[in-house]
């Protein structure tokens, strides 16, 4: 083995839960099984911080920020920037070319977009995305990684604020429009149904077609950490409430015909998230497109907060 492969399996043996994974890091860590799953992560890294992600978003505690304007997205329509797709045994990567820049409000620099995956549960019926709004989860969470100033992922890990996430939730629903883009997505995954395949892609679809018509000026914005080991504390979150809506079938293509190793006898590819973390160490801030008076379906109305209040309590409580 030559020294310039040894320095490549090094930085990515660093590398994210939003972003890469080495083999040897992703074998120390699982989704489902008991003996590597999350309730063993604390032992790793940095995932027994006090800025750990996913958390539930409690609408009426977010603090209302009206100098958070909407994000700005630059080459996010170039279908050319989707590089290739990859399953990590973990999720499905879509690495990305130079040119895809996050600026916005309350952002230290511009950002580079490096890579994007997703998560998932069951398929239509279970739902996985990581972060809830008030309790509620959706079916899908897409996540998309970006570092300062265009660092290397290595780089970004040393900077408290050196990684920030575009995260927008997914929902099926029969009532939503088919979708080509997301079509052409999931066809996709056929050439990648085994850990390590890997296929190019044909410039099929951009993500700005993936992302459809979600309001840029509705999010909230914290300081977390990235979702899988070692669940570094450098994550700039932008938490988009409103869903991708797309038909059942697009949920349930990813459980279906993702396995989760490099054998077709074994398991699917399927629950990927990590359980909500305590809030502890973090204050979530409302853009200035979120009224703090409830308005949406994603804010509970005032006889609502009762019930939710009791689960945060109890929630408190366990952890």
């Amino acid at each position: 083995m030559n020294l310039a492969w040894v320095r490549h399996l090094i930085v990515l043996g660093t590398l994210l839960g939003a972003g890469y994974t080495s083999t040897d890091m992703a074998d120390t860590w699982c989704y489902e099984d008991p003996k590597c799953g999350p309730e063993t992560w604390a032992a790793l890294g940095h995932c027994n911080g006090t800025r750990q992600s996913p958390i539930n978003i409690v609408t009426p505690a977010a603090v209302h920020n009206p100098h958070l304007g909407a994000v700005s997205l630059a080459g996010y329509g170039d279908a050319r920037k989707l590089i290739s797709m990859e399953n990590t045994g973990k999720a499905v990567y879509v690495h990305l070319a130079d040119g895809l820049r996050l600026s916005a409000q309350g952002l230290p620099a511009i950002y580079t977009a490096k890579s994007f995956h997703l998560h998932w549960g069951q398929g239509a019926a279970q739902p996985g995305s990581e972060h809830f709004i008030n309790y509620k989860s959706f079916s899908m969470e897409l996540h998309i990684v970006h570092t300062k100033n265009n660092l290397s992922m290595a780089d970004a890990l040393k900077d408290p604020e050196g990684i920030a996430v575009l995260a927008f939730f997914l929902q099926a629903t029969a009532h939503a429009r088919p979708s080509q883009s997301w079509d052409s997505f999931t066809q996709h995954l056929k050439d990648v149904t085994l850990k390590g395949e890997d296929t190019d892609l044909d410039g099929s679809f951009s993500l700005q077609e993936l992302l459809g018509s979600v309001d840029l000026a509705r999010y909230y914005r914290y300081h977390g950490s990235l979702t899988t080991p070692n669940c570094d504390e450098v994550v700039v979150w932008t938490v988009f409430p409103d869903p991708i809506l797309v038909p059942p079938g697009v949920v349930d293509a990813f459980p279906s015909i993702l396995n989760s190793t490099d054998s077709d006898a074994g398991p699917r590819l399927q629950n990927n998230y990590r359980p909500l973390q305590r809030f502890r160490d973090s204050q979530v801030q409302a853009s200035a497109a979120l009224r703090v008076a409830p308005s949406s379906s994603s804010s509970p109305q005032p006889a609502a907060l009762i019930p939710l209040l009791i689960s945060t309590a109890a929630i408190a409580w366990h952890l």
